[in-house]
């Protein structure tokens, strides 16, 4: 009967020729970008298909291996019960000759054979500590994907907040250009030479949009309002109620709330303004001249 012949194992060991983080492989990428550096989200979708290409021949690896694995099981403990069956020790004592000691200890050495048996008979071929290394870079790509992926979410949001702010102003220019020319204003007014002339032409919207500034901080008092109310020319019962009712809130002020709750507050001020068009010009240049408030 021909003999059983040890069988050669080839170790798996794609994975652990993978880079330990993902961004290792950005350098890699380089050629492909000549005019830039790869996203973390293009490195990191790189690194996973480098991962699973590895475990793929990995996995390819050890089912080729399985028949030589089980050859080699049987054969080393043929060789094991043979050894045991001859009386073969599987190790002796020797006296440990590196000991100072006055009675030196004996060691306990593992026969040769046993050694030998383990160099030249494989039965692993490394599959479970490959396996254990993939799933270990495996969570590591994943989380490093994970983060590029907040990154670039990040990088998105900011490119759509800067490109709506940009679309934002100019928009504002062009009502800026548009008011200016709609009421005959010097060519290079701003947005706070166009609300002080806006605020000349109605005495309502310049109290209004005191009322508003001191409403939106009132850490300084009410000086803004009572500077308004002192412009206030009385020229209608109307006006007179307005006045009272502000001149009430100013009375003892202690919070800029007061001119919301009022009766006359600034919106049913601004509301009451005859020409709509200037009250709606005029708000328009309060909130750019204050948007960053």
């Amino acid at each position: 009967m021909e003999a059983t012949k040890i069988m050669p194992v080839e170790q798996c060991g794609a994975v652990g020729k993978c880079q330990s983080s993902p961004a290792g492989y950005s350098h890699m990428l380089q050629s492909r970008y000549s005019y830039s550096e790869p996203s973390p989200n293009v490195v990191a979708k790189y690194a996973m298909q480098q991962l699973e290409q590895a475990r793929q021949k990995d996995v390819e690896m050890h089912e080729k291996n399985v028949p030589a694995i089980e050859t080699n099981k049987a054969i080393t403990e043929r060789v094991k019960a043979f050894m045991a069956e001859i009386g073969m020790p599987n190790s002796h004592s020797e006296r440990d000759t590196k000991s100072r000691a006055r009675y030196p200890k004996s060691l306990t050495i593992q026969s040769g054979w046993i050694g030998d048996v383990a160099r030249h008979i494989k039965t692993s071929d490394g599959f479970e500590y490959a396996t254990s290394t993939y799933e270990r870079l495996k969570r590591d790509y994943e989380s490093y994907a994970e983060r590029a992926e907040q990154e670039a979410e990040q990088k998105r949001t900011e490119l759509e907040r800067k490109a709506e702010a940009e679309k934002q102003a100019r928009r504002a220019n062009v009502e800026l250009a548009r008011i200016v020319l709609r009421y005959e204003l010097p060519e290079d007014s701003d947005w706070r030479d166009v609300l002080d002339a806006l605020c000349e032409k109605d005495q309502r919207i310049d109290l209004a949009l005191a009322m508003m500034d001191v409403r939106a901080d009132w850490n300084e008092g009410a000086y803004p309002v009572r500077n308004a109310i002192d412009r206030f020319t009385i020229e209608t019962d109307e006006d007179k109620a307005i006045a009272n009712d502000i001149l009430a809130c100013l009375h003892d002020f202690e919070d800029g709330r007061v001119f919301r709750d009022a009766t006359w507050n600034y919106d049913h001020l601004i509301a009451s303004v005859t020409d709509q068009q200037l009250a709606q010009d005029a708000r328009a240049a309060y909130e750019q001249v204050h948007k960053d408030r």
